[in-house]
């Protein structure tokens, strides 16, 4: 089928219809998931946004330190690459309007050794805090559970 990078950057920039073929592909696969959306200035909101629905959709345990680490720093990767590099923590002075993918499963649905990975894609727009000034952007990150 497919690498798991792949498949979270078509969930994020497919429409509704090919988001619910691609859902039924995904499922099949053995992935998790969860599609949500965030608006904000806060960096932390975004995060926090990222982490409370991969919870809510028991794609990482609640409980688990290690699952949530690896959540957190692969949401701050793929936040660093929408925004073009370092972040900061808190106000990112720039408009912000994404649409976010979590997808946990095998890294390759051709190899079945290689443990559980989770991947975070952030895409939408950003710009000045201006409207009319915004673009699209993109981040990706992939990490080991």
């Amino acid at each position: 089928m497919a690498k798991i990078g792949k498949l979270t950057i078509l969930l994020l920039i497919s429409s509704e219809e090919e988001e619910k073929e691609l859902i039924k592909k995904i499922t099949q696969a053995g992935y998790t998931y969860c599609i949500g959306k965030a608006g904000t200035m806060d960096s932390n909101a975004v995060i926090g946004a990222i982490e409370t629905a991969a919870k809510r959709a028991e794609i990482i345990l609640k409980d688990s330190y290690r699952e949530e680490h690896a959540l957190y720093h692969t949401a701050l990767n793929a936040l660093r690459g929408l925004c073009r590099g370092e972040i900061g923590i808190g106000n990112l002075l720039r408009t912000v309007g994404v649409k976010f993918v979590v997808l946990r499963g095998p890294m390759d649905t051709t190899k079945k050794d290689l443990g559980e990975w989770i991947a975070v894609g952030i895409y939408g727009t950003i710009g000045a805090p201006i409207k009319g000034f915004e673009h699209e952007a993109i981040g990706l990150e992939i990490n080991p559970v």
